[in-house]
């Protein structure tokens, strides 16, 4: 038996299955096709009854098949994967229990000793196996996304959000993302993390500083650029969110405080 899966509209499901030794057991004896193809037809139904227990599907088949002559019936079940079984959300959803039920019927073992002799044996050479594993057909669909299309480079960093200080439009692909950060973060590349972060990303202050120490000096390093937390157009855009709803945070201020506040307080003691 052959078991295939592919994914229908949103309300429906279809599993694809070939019964192989029904079409060799009737072309063995298709000088006694009616009584064959009773007993095949009989199975289907009673696979398809383990699977459905509204019984609808083998409903579905007893009226296909019952316009079919012989040769009509065994040229169907010769096709790859003729069988489909539709599922129906919250009515027709077979279970795990259900499935083995259909494949004990069948005589087809779900849970199946699997070995890789290219990959693992032993220290005679002899295959290793492994536990019992679920052994299926699998409908899988080729991905699009292949490394050789879609690949573009950005020479420009200059299209930016001016809220959120984010590349945009066509300079948007030379983003950092979020997967990228996260494997900075476990290799443990904290001076990289912060310069991606920071200077070479949404704090504005840092970049020119940087831009202009590259100019004078031609080189730079972290610790020639100067860091100010209030420098971060995301945090601050968040921060607004943040006090629009009422919630204080410490992203950016200081002691219940926004930086103008504390700026405008400065100013006044001056004064």
């Amino acid at each position: 038996m052959e078991v295939g899966y592919s994914r229908g509209s949103i309300a429906s499901t279809y599993f694809f299955v070939n019964f192989s030794h029904l079409e060799q057991s009737i072309k063995s004896k298709e000088a006694n096709m009616t009584k064959q193809r009773k007993q095949a037809e009989e199975l289907v139904y009673k696979v398809m009854d383990a699977l459905d227990p509204t019984k609808s599907m083998s409903k579905y088949y007893a009226g296909l098949f019952k316009d079919m002559n012989d040769k009509q019936f065994l040229d169907y079940i010769s096709k790859k994967f003729p069988y489909r079984f539709q599922t129906r959300i919250f009515k027709i959803e077979p279970t795990f229990v259900e499935i083995e039920k259909a494949a004990d019927i069948l005589g087809v073992p779900l849970m199946e000793k699997v070995s890789t002799p290219d990959l693992y044996v032993n220290a005679e050479g002899v295959p290793v196996r492994t536990k019992e594993a679920l052994v299926v057909y699998l409908h899988l669909k080729k991905m699009k996304q292949f490394l050789t299309k879609k690949n573009s480079i950005s020479t420009n960093i200059a299209s930016r959000d001016n809220k959120t200080g984010r590349l945009v439009g066509h300079d948007k692909n030379g983003a950092t993302s979020d997967r990228e950060m996260e494997s900075l973060v476990v290799s443990g590349m904290d001076n990289t993390l912060k310069e991606f972060s920071r200077a070479r990303a949404d704090s504005v202050e840092a970049k020119q500083a940087m831009y202009n120490t590259i100019s004078t000096l031609g080189t730079v390093s972290l610790e020639d650029i100067p860091e100010d937390k209030t420098d971060v157009l995301s945090k601050n855009m968040m921060n607004v969110y943040m006090l629009g709803s009422h919630i204080n945070t410490n992203l950016i201020n200081i002691d219940n405080m926004t930086p103008q506040t504390i700026k405008d307080k400065t100013i006044t003691r001056r004064q």
